[in-house]
């Protein structure tokens, strides 16, 4: 009988607290989208020869350089092509092929791009980033403010506005609200930062807008070439209403509230009429009461 006491158990850290493997095997499969460098990792130490090797890091790769190129064209903002290009010496269609994820630039063109867009190439090559930049409040003025992946917006009360300075006064703004930067340079087409936010008001955009629900509206977007709701301004008052162009240079104003009457704005009414475009509304968030 042995009665020995069993020597005690070692534990070994896990992999990824060991400051020598700072990037583990990964246990499960990793999700490509997501990771799709530790993905391919996965998939190549468990490929069966060179040819699925090759299959796996294509795969890979051409989802790496989409996510590449979209963190580009977020960190380029507002800016031209042009004029990055021009800075990092480059012609302007590398700086387009990079961004729509067909090529990636080398070492040295990654430090360049980093610095160009005041960021770092670790932040480019999706790592987190610095603490130090994460906790920075976003600057509070009548102007949207890219921070990083964010775009904050101004909520403005347009109450508040004085007559003929709507959105100019910082006093006015409630908030900065969030709003993910792919959504705003992409999914709305908006490259600039001239954007608001303000609440409904009335009962007149009922029942697609309701009081209280919050706006996002497009500032520069003032001719009213393209049909939807746009923000006006009539004889002093702020207006939300639907704009549409007839010929013979008039405008027709409407409500979706069949209880409001539409009327026309004619294109030769006397200049001392206050009628101006605002901005188009191009994202609204719903309260349900």
């Amino acid at each position: 009988m042995n009665t020995k006491e069993p020597a005690p158990l070692v534990q070994k850290a896990p992999a990824e607290q060991d400051a020598n493997h700072p990037y583990p095997a990964a246990s499960v499969e990793p999700v490509k989208a997501n990771e799709p460098v530790a993905w391919y990792r996965y998939h190549a130490a468990a490929a069966a020869d060179k040819a699925e090797v090759k299959t796996v890091r294509t795969e890979a790769r051409n989802v790496f350089m989409q996510q590449f190129g979209q963190r580009c064209r977020l960190a380029r903002g507002a800016r031209e092509i042009n004029d990055v290009a021009a800075a990092v010496g480059v012609h302007r269609n590398t700086i387009w092929n990079v961004e729509r994820g067909d090529s990636l630039p080398d070492a040295f063109e990654l430090e360049v791009l980093a610095r160009e867009y005041n960021t770092t190439p670790t932040q480019l090559l999706g790592g987190e980033a610095p603490a130090a930049a994460r906790s920075v409040a976003p600057p509070h003025g009548v102007r949207a403010v890219q921070v990083d992946e964010l775009i904050y917006v101004p909520l403005f009360d347009l109450r508040d506005q004085a007559e003929g300075a709507a959105f100019t006064d910082a006093d006015s703004v409630l908030a900065m609200r969030p709003f993910d930067a792919q959504f705003i340079r992409y999914d709305l087409g908006i490259a600039h930062d001239d954007l608001a936010m303000f609440g409904v008001v009335g009962a007149s955009m009922e029942p697609w807008l309701h009081a209280r629900d919050a706006v996002l509206a497009d500032l520069r977007d003032r001719d009213a070439l393209t049909e939807g709701v746009h923000l006006i301004r009539l004889d002093g008052a702020l207006l939300m209403k639907r704009l549409q162009r007839l010929p013979g240079k008039i405008l027709r104003v409407s409500s979706y509230n069949p209880a409001y009457e539409p009327f026309d704005i004619q294109g030769h009414e006397s200049a001392d009429r206050d009628f101006a475009v605002l901005g188009r509304v191009r994202w609204a968030g719903v309260t349900f009461n």
